[in-house]
């Protein structure tokens, strides 16, 4: 539980670490945090505020699936390699996922569209075709129907990404045992925590 001001606020920057890595490391993080600030402070120094957001973020962009993997697991569903299945977890989890969903699907539903109109121009020949192109109407009606349509179904199309991947509905593994993620910060010294670099002066 968060009881004072400092942790609130180291809390707010282990944001930038992906979940599960804030579930199994918050304690640690928020220790040392508290080991290296000064006595009565209210929040940690700016150079261990960007430490933490800096190894947050290359968390994140090492955990992230390649552009094209990303690509068609959003727009289709498609899923990614094993080796990613923890950030789909956290995805299908997340906050934002219907959100997430839906931009993906209109964008692949409008991308349909303009290949068949595209086809459509280039087989036929028609100059009347261009008219018919995907407008911005077609694109709000679509993202209507799909904004309507998809919280009936959010709950399913969650669970199924999530077992897609080997997971149950609330995220635990199914069939194995749960795997410990990789630590965080073995990437490089711009990614350790201040504890972890080389270069902190005793």
């Amino acid at each position: 539980m968060m009881n004072t001001p400092f942790e609130q606020r180291c809390d707010l920057l282990l944001r930038s670490y992906p979940p599960r890595y804030r579930q199994i490391r918050r304690d640690e993080i928020l220790g040392t945090l508290l080991d290296a600030a000064e006595p009565h402070a209210t929040a940690p120094s700016v150079r261990e505020c960007w430490d933490v957001i800096r190894g947050g973020i290359a968390t994140r962009l090492r955990e992230r699936p390649p552009f094209h993997r990303w690509l068609a697991y959003r727009l289709m569903d498609i899923p990614v390699p094993y080796r990613y299945r923890m950030w789909v977890r956290d995805d299908a989890l997340g906050r934002f996922h219907i959100l997430r969903s839906n931009l993906g699907h209109l964008v692949f539903m409008y991308l349909v569209m303009l290949a068949t109109w595209a086809w459509m121009a280039f087989t036929s020949g028609d100059a009347a075709l261009p008219a018919m192109s995907p407008t911005a109407w077609t694109i709000l009606a679509v993202g209507a129907v799909i904004t309507v349509v998809n919280p009936l179904f959010h709950q399913a199309f969650r669970r199924r990404i999530l077992l897609k991947h080997d997971f149950d509905e609330d995220g635990r593994a199914l069939g194995f045992e749960q795997a410990q993620p990789e630590p965080p910060y073995e990437s490089g010294p711009a990614d350790r925590l201040p504890h972890e670099r080389s270069d902190r002066p005793e």
